[in-house]
């Protein structure tokens, strides 16, 4: 599993937000995601649900150890973040 303690973590996975949004469209066509939204998943610490489905599917797709069970823990208020 990769390290990831924040949202900033997983978008950071992708080299760039624009790669992201555009692996997300290809996994999900009836997604439109923009890299200005990537940005604020991970300012917010946060990615709206009805993305986490392709958000997983993208991140398996490029080879990222990125579970569901993660993303759950990712959008947990009472996490502790270091």
């Amino acid at each position: 599993m990769e390290n990831i303690s924040r949202i900033r973590d997983l978008v950071n996975l992708w080299p760039t937000r624009t790669e992201m949004a555009k692996d997300l469209m290809v996994i999900c066509s009836a997604l439109r995601v923009t890299a200005a939204q990537v940005h604020k998943w991970a300012e917010s610490d946060s990615i709206p649900a009805k993305y986490h489905n392709a958000v997983l599917k993208a991140a398996q797709h490029r080879g990222f150890a990125i579970t569901a069970e993660q993303i759950v823990i990712l959008h947990d208020p009472e996490r502790s973040v270091a």
